[in-house]
């Protein structure tokens, strides 16, 4: 019970430090969720708090990775292999030994394997910690592109660099052949075995889909449990579980327009779900951040002044020193940037070597974050039965190195790049009423439309607008429908169309619609489970027998298809007569009102009168709808009264109430 509490507590801050986010977003997320893991700290449960270095891999880094790889744009992945290379492999090398060397140098004490351990540690970056930093801030797509490109493969390197470091110190003895055999196995060997299990998993999701087993309850777990399995199956042949799940998430991404013949509805589930696992991950991991650090302080804390002094200093020191090495590298053209269409730099599709400022926003934007905290909580407690030495330092140093990688672009990068423009959401919400509205009246025109499947149509359009409905107003408007259904029964019950029970029946369930209050659902259940009630329930079932027995008997049946005709009758007529006098009495003032009291009965309706005809004109009329709007917002964007970001917001909502719609539809065929 104590894993569940320690688990749900960490969940809950991520969550909480969400919440205060979307209030404050001057901040960087990370520092909130830093902050809300501090405050855990606080908690005894929470004291000297431990991570196992092996489930934190398995349950947080394999899915994250996992997600990245399909997010991944594979062609310009493809022609970036070189770039990849050189930051991931080359400069990852290269750090590794420059680091390790100078921490040596500056603090003798801490054997050169170790060191070297610690280099590694301090290497692999994390472009999730970077977008939360550069949100609000416009990083060249290059740029950018190459950064995230380098932290899914950099954490191969750093991680075979770090296990082969501790096996030195562990046994004194090192091989340089068998490093880079063990190196190769690892990185090349977990990229191929990741890809042909990738390519397994996509495969029998497809049989799924064939076999039509394509629906949530096997897809989405299917889904999460790949990452997992891949990752567990790399690690036991001895490869890189990390990058087996990148390149099986890159395989997801190639295949990702044949997993999408699935339905809808198992399409929105699975990426909704994903969405969450990864936000929650990604919390998950700074929020242990702060969790551990007052443990990190606490071990240390019991060291002379000089000897945290020159901890500090070190650490200020090694992250420095990275930063140089990092820009000295890319400006030589240790990976030339990807640029696409960017106005600083010629040519709308160029690759060059980055700019002074270009390389030195690289440089910086090198945050370390959820590798390297894994890493370092994954060295070893104890070794040959003895404490091992320095992991204290090692982690302190770690740690030191993150909030210094995650403090210098919050303050820097600011002062580099322009911040993202905003649009305004009052326009946005403006020009989509304008745009519903142009629809609504094209619909209005269509005389060829069946008035009943145009109303239903114009509800859920007028719905896409959001608005507020005055409960007074429908009160109001409520109160004139009811009268008018009254009126109709009244007169389809003197022309003798309908039985004076059935006005009666309809009549009533009109007037409650209204009246659905607290008290009326308090009298019911008084009226039926009062012990006078409960006294005739016999009597209720008896007389419901003999209605049965005489239902199955011919005049049974004629009077039973008589009754219901009847209420057919009286419910189209009633609807009819309602409809039309909702499109009269309809002004911009009562849009919101009307749409909602149609709704209701649109609603009613449905449960009498519907079959897939009716359901297959709606369908047309709708996407005859959107397509009004969508001509709207290129009529307005090529007239130059909306900008194209706006357009853009625009189109994607009109696509997402698309595919909202369809899948209610697809619902309620089901």
């Amino acid at each position: 019970m104590e894993i569940f509490y320690s688990v749900s507590l960490l969940v809950v801050a991520a969550v909480a430090a969400n919440i205060i986010y979307t209030e404050w977003p001057q901040i960087p997320l990370a520092f909130y969720q830093i902050g809300a893991g501090l405050l855990l700290s606080f908690l005894p449960l929470f004291h000297h708090y431990v991570l196992y270095p092996e489930m934190f891999m398995l349950i947080i880094i394999a899915p994250l990775l996992f997600s990245d790889g399909q997010s991944t744009n594979f062609r310009n992945l493809q022609h970036s292999v070189n770039q990849v290379l050189s930051l991931s492999v080359g400069l990852a090398l290269v750090t590794a030994v420059g680091i390790g060397i100078l921490t040596h140098l500056i603090y003798p004490t801490l054997p050169l394997a170790l060191t070297f351990a610690l280099a590694a540690i301090i290497t692999p970056t994390d472009s999730v910690a970077l977008g939360s930093i550069t949100s609000d801030l416009e990083v060249p797509s290059g740029l950018n592109s190459a950064l995230e490109n380098e932290s899914l493969f950099n954490d191969a390197s750093g991680i075979v660099i770090f296990d082969l470091a501790l096996v030195a110190f562990s046994t004194g003895n090192f091989s340089l052949t068998n490093g880079l055999k063990s190196f190769a196995v690892s990185f090349i060997g977990g990229l191929v075995l990741g890809g042909l299990l990738g390519y397994f998993f996509t495969e029998v999701q497809s049989w799924f889909i064939k076999q039509s087993m394509d629906t949530t309850s096997v897809i989405v777990p299917f889904s999460i449990m790949t990452p997992f399995a891949i990752y567990l199956v790399a690690e036991t042949f001895g490869c890189s579980g990390i990058l087996a799940d990148v390149a099986a998430g890159i395989v997801f991404g190639i295949a990702r327009n044949r997993l999408r013949l699935t339905s809808t509805n198992v399409q929105v589930v699975s990426n909704a779900t994903w969405s969450i696992l990864v936000n929650v991950l990604n919390g998950f991991v700074f929020v242990l951040l702060g969790v551990t650090l007052p443990t990190v302080i606490a071990n240390v804390a019991n060291y002379s002044s000089m000897q945290i002094r020159l901890l500090v200093f070190l650490a200020i020191i090694l992250y420095v020193m990275m930063v140089i090495i990092r820009y000295v590298w890319v400006r030589l053209g240790g990976g030339k940037i990807h640029y696409t269409n960017n106005r600083n730099h010629r040519g709308r599709n160029s690759r060059m070597r980055p700019s002074s400022k270009d390389s030195f926003i690289m440089a910086v934007s090198g945050i370390h974050g959820t590798i390297t905290l894994s890493m370092a909580l994954s060295i070893p407690l104890t070794l040959s039965g003895h404490s091992f030495p320095f992991r204290n330092e090692l982690i302190f140093l770690a740690a030191m190195v993150i909030l210094l990688s995650l403090l210098m672009p919050t303050l820097v990068l600011p002062l580099l790049l322009p911040k993202v423009t905003q649009l305004d959401q009052d326009s946005i919400a403006t020009y989509r009423n304008q745009m519903v509205d142009y629809s609504i009246q094209q619909l209005k025109n269509n005389t060829t439309a069946n008035p009943h499947d145009r109303d239903y149509v114009i509800d859920t359009l007028i719905s896409q607008k959001g608005q507020q409905v005055d409960r007074k107003q429908v009160m109001q408007l409520m109160q004139q429908t009811i009268q008018t259904v009254q009126q109709t029964l009244t007169d389809l019950s003197n022309q003798g169309q309908i039985d004076t029970k059935v006005a009666n029946i309809i009549a009533q369930r009109a007037s409650m619609s209204s009246k659905r209050h607290f008290s009326n659902y308090l009298r019911f259940w008084l009226k039926h489970f009062s012990p006078k009630s409960l006294k005739t329930r016999r009597k209720f079932r008896e007389r419901k027998q003999t209605i049965l027995e005489y239902s199955k008997t011919e005049a049974g049946k004629k009077n039973i298809a008589d009754f219901q005709n009847q209420m057919k009758l009286a419910e189209n007529t009633s609807f009819k007569n309602v409809s039309k006098l909702l499109a009269q009495i309809e002004t911009k003032e009562n849009a919101s009102a009307v749409a909602f009291i149609r709704r209701f009965y649109n609603v009613q309706h449905e449960r009498i009168n519907n079959s897939e005809a009716d359901n297959d004109r709606r369908i047309q009329l709708f996407i005859s709808a959107l397509q009004n709007e969508y001509s709207y917002v290129a009529d307005q964007y090529a007239q130059k009264n909306i900008t194209k970001e706006q357009a853009d917001q625009l189109n994607q909502s009109i696509s997402t109430d698309q595919l909202v719609y369809m899948q209610n539809i697809s619902d309620a065929e089901g």
